[in-house]
């Protein structure tokens, strides 16, 4: 009986003495890569432009019809220069980053002001897998909150003020 308990006491204290080390902690923020690319007007978007601006990096392809209401919803809700429409398509008859821009705003009858980038490598770089997908981006550059699929505008107006 001593054995057992010396056994048990021995598995506790050791077992307190390695917590944490055998997990890792899942609130760490991991920060948004860095990028340097074109939007449809040849002007250079890094890093450094949204510098202490919280920014949404919005990914999508010219070909998605259901992604239309999710752009809708976040050109709503983020405000001018802080959200960046990213092309994860590689397909070049998709690369055209001025026609996308001219039918979105088209088939969504307003004007965009927001960058519109041909990234496919990014959107590898940050492992996005299906579309539309969201990365909500704090001041410091670090993402707070990732998305993928059709989400409503109440969630996203949520995740902008918990990342403003």
């Amino acid at each position: 009986m001593k054995i057992k308990k010396c056994i048990t006491l021995a598995i506790i204290l050791l077992s307190a003495t390695m917590s944490g080390c055998l997990s890792s902690d899942d609130n760490e923020l991991e920060e948004f890569p860095s990028f340097s690319l074109s939007d449809e007007q040849g002007n250079l978007h890094e890093n450094s432009n949204y510098s202490g601006l919280p920014y949404v990096a919005y990914f999508s392809a010219s070909w998605c019809n259901h992604c239309k209401p999710v752009l809708q919803a976040l050109d709503d809700t983020i405000p001018t220069d802080q959200l960046i429409v990213f092309n994860i398509e590689s397909r070049e008859e998709y690369s055209d980053m001025n026609e996308w821009k001219d039918r979105m705003e088209s088939e969504l009858e307003r004007n965009l002001s927001h960058p519109f980038i041909h990234a496919p490598p990014l959107s590898k770089s940050v492992n996005v897998s299906s579309i539309p997908t969201m990365f909500f981006v704090n001041s410091d550059g670090m993402i707070e909150h990732s998305l993928s699929g059709i989400i409503d505008k109440e969630t996203m107006e949520t995740y902008w003020d918990e990342t403003s």
